[in-house]
Protein backbone atom coordinates (compact mmCIF):
# COMPACT_ATOMS: atom_id res chain seq x y z
CA UNK A 1 0.00 0.00 0.00
CA UNK A 2 1.45 4.01 -1.07
CA UNK A 3 2.41 5.68 1.38
CA UNK A 4 0.45 8.89 1.80
CA UNK A 5 2.20 11.92 2.24
CA UNK A 6 1.02 14.87 4.73
CA UNK A 7 0.23 17.19 1.93
CA UNK A 8 -2.03 14.99 0.50
CA UNK A 9 -3.95 14.10 3.67
CA UNK A 10 -4.45 17.93 4.00
CA UNK A 11 -5.20 18.18 0.75
CA UNK A 12 -8.04 15.75 0.85
CA UNK A 13 -9.31 17.80 3.91
CA UNK A 14 -8.80 21.02 2.36
CA UNK A 15 -11.25 19.81 -0.37
CA UNK A 16 -13.85 19.27 2.07
CA UNK A 17 -13.36 22.65 3.93
CA UNK A 18 -13.41 24.86 0.84
CA UNK A 19 -16.98 23.40 0.34
CA UNK A 20 -18.03 24.54 3.65
CA UNK A 21 -15.95 27.52 3.70
CA UNK A 22 -18.30 28.84 0.33
CA UNK A 23 -21.51 27.65 2.25
CA UNK A 24 -20.58 30.13 4.79
CA UNK A 25 -19.60 33.19 3.08
CA UNK A 26 -23.14 32.77 1.13
CA UNK A 27 -24.16 33.05 4.51
CA UNK A 28 -22.40 35.83 5.65
CA UNK A 29 -23.35 37.61 2.33
CA UNK A 30 -26.81 36.46 3.18
CA UNK A 31 -26.88 38.24 6.53
CA UNK A 32 -25.03 41.46 5.43
CA UNK A 33 -28.04 41.82 2.93
CA UNK A 34 -30.25 44.78 3.93
CA UNK A 35 -32.97 43.55 3.25
CA UNK A 36 -32.44 40.68 5.67
CA UNK A 37 -33.79 41.16 9.07
CA UNK A 38 -31.29 39.81 11.99
CA UNK A 39 -30.85 40.37 15.51
CA UNK A 40 -27.22 41.38 16.95
CA UNK A 41 -26.72 37.31 18.86
CA UNK A 42 -28.13 35.94 15.40
CA UNK A 43 -24.79 37.90 13.60
CA UNK A 44 -22.18 37.04 16.69
CA UNK A 45 -23.46 33.39 16.51
CA UNK A 46 -22.83 33.10 12.46
CA UNK A 47 -19.44 35.16 13.55
CA UNK A 48 -18.44 32.55 16.17
CA UNK A 49 -19.40 30.12 13.70
CA UNK A 50 -16.89 31.04 10.67
CA UNK A 51 -14.03 32.23 12.97
CA UNK A 52 -14.49 28.25 14.47
CA UNK A 53 -14.46 27.12 10.89
CA UNK A 54 -11.24 28.95 10.33
CA UNK A 55 -9.80 27.78 12.91
CA UNK A 56 -10.06 24.29 12.31
CA UNK A 57 -8.53 24.95 9.01
CA UNK A 58 -5.30 26.10 10.89
CA UNK A 59 -5.23 23.47 13.42
CA UNK A 60 -5.40 20.38 10.66
CA UNK A 61 -2.88 22.61 8.45
CA UNK A 62 -0.48 22.51 12.04
CA UNK A 63 -0.85 18.79 12.51
CA UNK A 64 -0.09 18.01 8.76
CA UNK A 65 2.73 20.67 8.88
CA UNK A 66 4.28 18.81 12.47
CA UNK A 67 4.24 15.04 10.51
CA UNK A 68 5.37 16.41 7.10
CA UNK A 69 8.67 15.03 6.03
CA UNK A 70 9.84 15.94 2.94
CA UNK A 71 6.84 17.37 1.74
CA UNK A 72 7.31 20.69 4.24
CA UNK A 73 8.13 21.96 0.75
CA UNK A 74 4.38 21.69 -0.08
CA UNK A 75 3.02 23.90 2.15
CA UNK A 76 4.83 27.02 1.44
CA UNK A 77 3.86 26.48 -2.22
CA UNK A 78 0.09 24.49 -1.79
CA UNK A 79 -0.48 22.09 -4.84
CA UNK A 80 -4.30 22.71 -3.07
CA UNK A 81 -4.00 26.62 -3.92
CA UNK A 82 -4.31 28.18 -7.48
CA UNK A 83 -1.94 29.73 -9.69
CA UNK A 84 -3.64 33.29 -8.77
CA UNK A 85 -3.71 32.26 -4.81
CA UNK A 86 -0.14 31.37 -4.73
CA UNK A 87 0.64 35.31 -6.14
CA UNK A 88 -0.41 36.42 -2.54
CA UNK A 89 1.11 33.64 -0.27
CA UNK A 90 3.15 35.12 2.56
CA UNK A 91 5.30 32.67 4.20
CA UNK A 92 2.34 29.86 3.15
CA UNK A 93 -0.42 32.28 3.96
CA UNK A 94 -2.14 35.43 3.32
CA UNK A 95 -0.05 38.33 5.28
CA UNK A 96 -1.43 39.84 8.05
CA UNK A 97 -1.71 43.41 7.26
CA UNK A 98 -4.23 42.62 4.31
CA UNK A 99 -7.00 42.42 6.37
CA UNK A 100 -6.57 45.69 7.53
CA UNK A 101 -7.42 47.01 3.76
CA UNK A 102 -10.08 44.97 3.76
CA UNK A 103 -11.81 47.15 6.61
CA UNK A 104 -10.82 50.36 4.82
CA UNK A 105 -12.90 48.90 2.01
CA UNK A 106 -15.75 46.93 3.60
CA UNK A 107 -16.72 48.45 6.81
CA UNK A 108 -17.11 52.32 6.72
CA UNK A 109 -19.13 53.04 10.29
CA UNK A 110 -16.07 52.62 12.29
CA UNK A 111 -16.51 54.80 15.95
CA UNK A 112 -12.95 57.49 16.41
CA UNK A 113 -12.37 54.54 19.37
CA UNK A 114 -12.39 51.41 17.04
CA UNK A 115 -9.88 53.21 14.76
CA UNK A 116 -7.45 54.09 17.17
CA UNK A 117 -7.63 50.84 18.40
CA UNK A 118 -7.29 49.20 14.96
CA UNK A 119 -4.38 51.63 13.96
CA UNK A 120 -2.28 50.27 17.32
CA UNK A 121 -3.22 46.19 16.13
CA UNK A 122 -1.80 46.98 12.73
CA UNK A 123 1.73 49.07 13.96
CA UNK A 124 1.75 46.14 16.39
CA UNK A 125 1.04 43.30 13.59
CA UNK A 126 3.34 45.27 11.28
CA UNK A 127 6.34 44.93 13.91
CA UNK A 128 5.39 41.56 13.81
CA UNK A 129 5.58 40.56 10.20
CA UNK A 130 9.09 42.72 9.57
CA UNK A 131 10.53 40.19 12.35
CA UNK A 132 9.35 37.41 11.07
CA UNK A 133 9.99 38.11 7.03
CA UNK A 134 13.80 38.92 8.07
CA UNK A 135 13.68 35.04 9.63
CA UNK A 136 12.16 33.81 7.18
CA UNK A 137 14.63 35.76 4.59
CA UNK A 138 17.63 34.25 6.67
CA UNK A 139 16.32 30.90 6.26
CA UNK A 140 15.42 31.28 2.65
CA UNK A 141 19.31 32.78 2.26
CA UNK A 142 20.57 29.07 3.98
CA UNK A 143 19.76 27.21 0.97
CA UNK A 144 22.25 28.49 -0.66
CA UNK A 145 25.22 27.61 1.82
CA UNK A 146 27.61 26.03 0.32
CA UNK A 147 27.35 22.88 2.32
CA UNK A 148 23.87 22.35 0.84
CA UNK A 149 25.08 23.05 -2.88
CA UNK A 150 28.63 22.66 -3.73
CA UNK A 151 28.82 19.00 -3.07
CA UNK A 152 25.87 18.28 -5.00
CA UNK A 153 27.31 20.75 -8.32
CA UNK A 154 30.75 19.63 -7.86
CA UNK A 155 30.35 16.37 -7.66
CA UNK A 156 26.84 15.10 -7.41
CA UNK A 157 25.01 13.37 -4.69
CA UNK A 158 25.55 10.23 -5.82
CA UNK A 159 28.99 10.36 -4.91
CA UNK A 160 29.16 12.05 -1.82
CA UNK A 161 31.66 10.35 1.00
CA UNK A 162 29.30 9.38 3.89
CA UNK A 163 30.62 12.75 6.23
CA UNK A 164 29.44 14.81 3.08
CA UNK A 165 26.17 12.65 3.57
CA UNK A 166 25.92 13.01 6.94
CA UNK A 167 26.48 16.65 6.94
CA UNK A 168 24.38 17.00 4.53
CA UNK A 169 21.07 15.20 5.86
CA UNK A 170 21.58 17.09 9.47
CA UNK A 171 21.78 20.69 7.35
CA UNK A 172 18.23 19.21 5.68
CA UNK A 173 16.74 18.27 8.83
CA UNK A 174 17.64 21.45 10.48
CA UNK A 175 16.43 23.61 7.53
CA UNK A 176 13.01 21.40 7.56
CA UNK A 177 12.65 21.89 11.31
CA UNK A 178 13.09 26.14 10.98
CA UNK A 179 10.46 26.13 8.18
CA UNK A 180 8.13 24.20 9.97
CA UNK A 181 8.68 26.93 13.09
CA UNK A 182 8.58 29.97 10.34
CA UNK A 183 4.90 28.43 8.93
CA UNK A 184 3.89 27.93 12.50
CA UNK A 185 4.72 31.33 13.83
CA UNK A 186 3.04 32.68 10.59
CA UNK A 187 0.15 31.03 10.96
CA UNK A 188 -0.45 32.22 14.59
CA UNK A 189 0.21 36.14 13.63
CA UNK A 190 -2.58 35.19 11.32
CA UNK A 191 -5.25 33.73 13.65
CA UNK A 192 -4.02 36.83 16.10
CA UNK A 193 -4.63 39.36 13.99
CA UNK A 194 -7.75 38.27 12.37
CA UNK A 195 -9.20 37.53 16.43
CA UNK A 196 -7.90 40.78 17.82
CA UNK A 197 -9.74 42.84 14.75
CA UNK A 198 -13.11 40.87 15.36
CA UNK A 199 -12.99 41.85 19.14
CA UNK A 200 -12.45 45.59 18.34
CA UNK A 201 -15.85 45.54 15.68
CA UNK A 202 -19.45 44.73 16.52
CA UNK A 203 -21.08 41.89 15.01
CA UNK A 204 -22.23 43.66 12.21
CA UNK A 205 -19.46 45.32 11.02
CA UNK A 206 -17.28 41.80 11.30
CA UNK A 207 -19.39 39.91 8.61
CA UNK A 208 -18.64 42.79 6.37
CA UNK A 209 -15.22 42.18 7.01
CA UNK A 210 -15.25 38.83 7.02
CA UNK A 211 -17.44 38.92 3.78
CA UNK A 212 -15.21 40.61 2.34
CA UNK A 213 -11.84 38.33 2.76
CA UNK A 214 -14.16 35.70 1.57
CA UNK A 215 -15.41 36.59 -1.32
CA UNK A 216 -11.92 38.43 -2.45
CA UNK A 217 -10.16 35.40 -1.78
CA UNK A 218 -13.15 33.06 -3.75
CA UNK A 219 -12.62 35.61 -6.61
CA UNK A 220 -8.74 34.74 -6.88
CA UNK A 221 -9.64 31.46 -6.49
CA UNK A 222 -11.84 30.74 -9.16
CA UNK A 223 -9.46 33.30 -11.53
CA UNK A 224 -6.76 31.25 -10.67
CA UNK A 225 -8.98 27.79 -11.23
CA UNK A 226 -10.24 29.33 -15.05
CA UNK A 227 -7.07 30.63 -16.14
CA UNK A 228 -5.44 26.87 -15.95
CA UNK A 229 -8.10 25.16 -17.11
CA UNK A 230 -7.36 27.51 -20.54
CA UNK A 231 -3.83 26.51 -20.38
Amino acid sequence: MPIISSSETFTSFFNDWLLRHRQLIQQLAHFDDETTSVTPVEEESLVTQFLSHCLQYYQEKSAAVSVAGDDIYDFFSPPWLSSCEKLILWIGGFKPGMVFKLITTSVNDLTCQQKDQLESIRLETKRRERALMGRFAHLQQSVGDPLLLVPFKRIGASRLGEREQSKMEEAMEVLKREMKEAMKNADQLRCVTVRKVVEVLNPGQAIKLLRAAGEFYFKLRDLGVQIETLL
